[in-house]
């Protein structure tokens, strides 16, 4: 064959086998690695080739797909096992088997020289420099390559190492997919039961909390249902709060936006709980920037985020700690960030992932739904929410939230 005529071939074969990897309708990898065998085949005028993939679990290598080779043979799986690992070459490159019968590389010499096999080619898929698999051609007789044929392999191994990784991120997708449907599925319905559960339980609570409080005012003080009937009311009136607060979790009120300023909400915020700031002696300190433009949210939505921050915050920091609260406005990314930061106990990094999921919580007496609720009012503005914390170090909360006008156009100054 002319050098143009084979150039010519590996050209055909390289684009229809460029076609099929990046078809969007071969959703099948084992057909699309059965087509590349075949086509390194006929390509290189071989006897027959055979693709093999590592294995993690197995620590070995497994063939994927063959072409042109005996069945019983290929039936002895002579790609895999430990010796095929470190790849020999550093950089990676291709191996030639020349002698069959005492090659290291060759697991069951004899049977292969049964068949006819007089020489192998070996060419290594890569991935990230990392050899992961490997593409195995044999020969019925010794030859020298050409450099258009070593250049047609390491194309052919190029676009089949991008097939697999391509199916690799496909199925990582999928499953992480499944994964965040399952889990909204999952919150769905727990939202629909929190209702149901909280509208059932409400009235029953109402009674019992009526009823306590009418006999806690006629009971003696001097009696022994006093201070039952006064823990029956605390219990009864934190009941009334957890169902509230399932409440407001399933609800996932839309924000009444109106045209308001972060600041006079921080500020609002921070007045209402200036009493537990001066009860737990804790230092405020404030860093708020005079710039910040007026733009569309709901105001006492972003009040009850920041209230139930900051009650975390002094729970965090107990008695003399110190709680930072800043404010900026970042004209490039249009945006208003909210810092809440404290020096308390922190939390440690594997829960940091637990923090925003309904009824977690590391409080005695939470219910664990007061993140979770922030949390989804954030997201209801269009806003994120960011948590960096160190155990005895302290917790960093961050909102960002973009300046919207009425329009839900982002706002510029001037």
């Amino acid at each position: 064959m002319t050098e143009s005529k084979q150039f010519e071939k590996f050209y055909r074969m390289f684009r229809e086998l460029s076609r099929v990897v990046h078809s969007t309708s071969k959703t099948d990898l084992n057909e699309v690695l059965k087509i590349i065998v075949s086509n390194t085949t006929q390509g290189l005028d071989a006897k027959g080739a055979a693709l093999c993939i590592f294995n993690k679990n197995s620590n070995y290598f497994h063939i994927r797909a063959s072409y042109g080779i005996d069945e019983k043979y290929i039936a002895l799986e002579p790609l895999t096992g430990k010796r095929f690992m470190p790849w020999p070459d550093k950089n990676n490159g291709i191996q030639i088997i020349t002698d069959i019968l005492n090659a290291n590389r060759v697991k069951y010499p004899q049977e292969a020289w049964d068949i006819g096999i007089r020489m192998m080619l070996d060419v290594p898929l890569v991935i990230d420099n990392m050899v992961f698999g490997f593409i195995r051609t044999y020969f019925n007789k010794k030859k020298i390559f050409s450099d258009d044929e070593l250049d047609f392999m390491a194309a052919v191994t190029e676009q089949c190492a991008c097939a697999i990784d391509h199916n690799d991120k496909i199925k990582f997708y999928i499953l992480r997919y499944n994964q965040l449907a399952t889990k909204v599925d999952r919150l769905s319905s727990l939202g629909r039961m929190a209702a149901g559960i909280a509208h059932e339980i409400n009235n029953p609570l109402t009674g019992i909390l009526l009823y306590s409080s009418n006999l806690f005012k006629k009971a003696s003080e001097n009696g022994p249902f006093k201070d039952g009937l006064k823990i029956i009311m605390e219990e009864t009136q934190r009941c009334k709060t957890i169902i509230q607060g399932l409440l407001e979790f399933s609800r996932e009120k839309k924000p009444e936006k109106v045209d308001a300023n972060i600041n006079t909400i921080i500020e609002k915020s921070l007045a209402l709980m200036e009493n537990e700031f001066f009860i737990k002696r804790i230092q405020i300190k404030k860093n708020l920037d005079p710039d910040i433009l007026n733009f569309q949210l709901d105001d006492n939505q972003i009040e009850q985020v920041l209230i139930n921050l900051l009650l975390n915050a002094i729970h965090a920091v107990n008695e003399k700690g110190r709680i930072d609260i800043r404010s900026r406005m970042d004209k490039q990314k249009k945006s208003v960030r909210i810092e809440i930061q404290d020096n308390g106990h922190g939390i440690p990094q594997g829960k940091l992932k637990k923090i925003f999921e309904p009824f977690y919580t590391t409080k005695t007496n939470g219910t664990g739904l007061g993140l979770a609720v922030s949390y989804g009012i954030i997201k209801n503005h269009k806003g994120t929410v960011n948590i960096r914390s160190e155990k005895a170090t302290g917790t960093l909360i961050t909102i960002d939230l973009p300046i919207m006008n009425k329009a839900n156009k982002i706002t510029t100054k001037g």
